[in-house]
């Protein structure tokens, strides 16, 4: 049943409208040439729903919870969408996915197309879903050949429920997208028609392209129902020509702050990637490292040519060695002549020179610009990849502020969750917040890294409070991290820094780090009915940082800290 449902699908054919131009049920076609129809009109080539379960033959989809991203997961071929191909994707759990961009689209959701990331996109239902709440599930199956689809099943609304189910179909035969909807129950929170609710649509990798389906509850005609399927579709031909070489990265991958000892050298590298459809001939790319508005390093690298989607890597031939303590940044700039999208031909990174002991931070503020706070329970967090190795953490610090004392759980976290994602607590503590200022946390005894990255992070369990400082103006880190019932980039990463600080000095070797090891991750197996909260010696949070109040504890993981020593608890019943 499934194979013969999916070769009707991939066997529509092209719609014709010749003398026929409906009024409703078509769209487009954007600049490129894709156009959409669907099965609310009788226009020739409209859709017919047809649900494809895929529950049974499908692979499920971890880690979604409430405004998150996962993956990256196999296409299992290379789809042709717009002048390129794509052959991988991420999930977000507000319903979309994104071809090769990671970052989060939240609430307030933009009209397609946008240029604010996330690009390169295809949006069912993007609006404030919550994994976290129900039982939803998200599944996606590939034939490796020419078919994909993924399914998200049961999904309610953030803070309102309801259901939606609704699958993406990806067919390689003739290049087109379906959305399908077997169930819509419900409404976002604030409505359909309130300001960013929702989007429905497609955008390209610049986000310069695109169609609109449906954004915040208009047009009406377009709502979301039980039993509709949308069809977007290429145009057999296009004129459409594009000369674009995008700065694909600086430093990293994701253009992510560094931070550089004193005296230690730079070595300046990033990425550029022709973005359009068509060859390019030679250009320059320049690198620029500034220390306020004073052009400190300057280097050019000559590009002989690139092809559709491919990426260069560079490195400089010239070094820096930063002379003084303090906020640089660093710039690359592609230079193609008649480039067609000059805003992605550079990216700025954020680099912070230091020497220990010192702060590591992504701001330099004694308030804020901003102070940002959850509808529901939630936090923030800061990445941190530290000059040195080992580092040694002795201090955390965060601004915030509460209209009435609150607690939040700070922690320390390693950077062992998936893909480097915060993993194991390494310090956890419990710090009341009133008064608006910087509030310190001891770390005792002091968390030793010896390598890769960790994590300072702020939970509140309390609704709307504490608000926590933030830093509006650029650079930006791009390191920035939140919580709503899991860890995700925040959405708010590529905008704003998060005052929160990690005080560090040099660290112990390997072996002093064995011996002076506070933390146990054998876990300790109770049952429920043989341990009390209320008999405790020490306090108990949860595996998400949140202390434990009450009497009992249900099954799950959990952290007893007692005596300045964190202890592992699986209850069980």
């Amino acid at each position: 049943m499934v194979n013969i449902i999916l070769l009707f699908l991939v066997n529509i054919s092209q719609p014709h409208f010749g003398s026929f131009e409906p009024v409703l049920g078509v769209g487009g076609p954007d600049a490129y040439g894709y156009r959409w129809i669907d099965s609310d009109t009788s226009a020739p080539g409209a859709p017919v729903y047809n649900w494809i379960d895929i529950t049974g033959i499908g692979d499920t989809i971890r880690g979604l919870a409430d405004d998150n991203v996962v993956g990256p997961f196999p296409i299992g071929f290379d789809f042709p969408y717009y002048w390129y191909t794509v052959n991988s994707f991420y999930v977000g759990s507000n319903g979309y996915i994104a071809f090769g961009d990671n970052f989060l689209s939240a609430h307030p959701f933009q009209n397609l197309p946008n240029t604010a990331r996330p690009n390169n996109i295809l949006a069912p239902l993007m609006c404030d879903l919550d994994f976290s709440a129900g039982n939803p599930l998200c599944i996606y199956w590939t034939n490796h050949r020419d078919t994909c689809i993924i399914s998200y099943i049961n999904v309610p609304f953030w803070n309102t429920g309801g259901s939606n189910t609704f699958q993406i179909i990806l067919t390689r035969a003739d290049s087109s997208i379906y959305f399908q909807y077997q169930t819509q129950n419900g409404a976002p929170y604030n409505g359909w028609q309130s300001a960013g609710s929702s989007t429905i649509g497609i955008e390209n990798i610049t986000g310069r392209i695109g169609l609109s389906y449906m954004h915040a509850g208009q047009p009406t005609y377009n709502m979301p129902h039980a039993s509709l399927a949308i069809k977007f579709y290429p145009p057999p031909t296009t004129n459409y020509q594009v000369r674009d070489i995008a700065a694909w990265a600086v430093m990293n991958d994701n253009s992510e702050g560094v931070f550089v000892y004193l005296g230690d050298t730079v070595f300046p590298r990033g990425k550029v990637k022709n973005t359009g459809n068509v060859p390019t001939g030679g250009f320059p790319v320049y690198c620029r490292i500034r220390s306020g508005t004073n052009i400190v390093f300057a280097d050019t690298l000559q590009v002989s040519g690139t092809n559709p989607g491919e990426v260069v890597n560079l490195n400089f031939n010239r070094r820096y060695v930063p002379p003084n303590a303090g906020l640089y940044t660093m710039v690359i700039r592609s230079n193609l002549s008649g480039d067609s999208v000059p805003a992605n031909d550079s990216i700025v990174l954020e680099m912070r020179v230091l020497s220990y002991p010192g702060e590591l931070r992504w701001e330099d503020l004694t308030t804020p610009r901003a102070m940002y706070s959850w509808n529901g329970p939630g936090g923030y967090g800061n990445k941190f990849y530290p000059p040195r190795y080992p580092t040694r953490i002795n201090q955390a610090k965060v601004y915030a502020y509460a209209a009435s004392a609150t607690p939040i759980s700070v922690l320390v976290l390693d950077d062992n969750g998936p893909n480097g994602a915060p993993g194991d607590t390494l310090f956890i503590t419990t710090l009341n917040v009133s008064t608006q200022q910087w509030y310190t946390v001891n770390v005792s005894p002091p968390v030793n890294i010896t390598s890769g990255a960790f994590y300072i992070g702020c939970i509140s369990a309390v609704a709307n409070t504490p608000s926590f400082g933030m830093d509006t103006l650029p650079p930006v880190s791009r390191l920035g991290w939140e919580y709503t019932n899991s860890w995700a980039p925040s959405r708010h990463a590529a905008q704003h820094d998060i005052m929160i600080r990690a005080v560090c000095d040099l660290g112990t070797g390997i072996k002093e780090i064995v011996k002076e090891k506070e933390i146990s991750l054998r876990p300790t197996v109770l049952r429920s009915k043989d341990f009390s909260l209320s008999s405790s010696r020490g306090e108990v949070y949860n595996a998400c940082g949140l202390p434990q109040k009450g009497e009992k504890l249900t099954t799950g993981v959990y952290f007893l800290k007692e005596n300045g020593k964190i202890r592992k608890l699986i209850i069980v019943e």
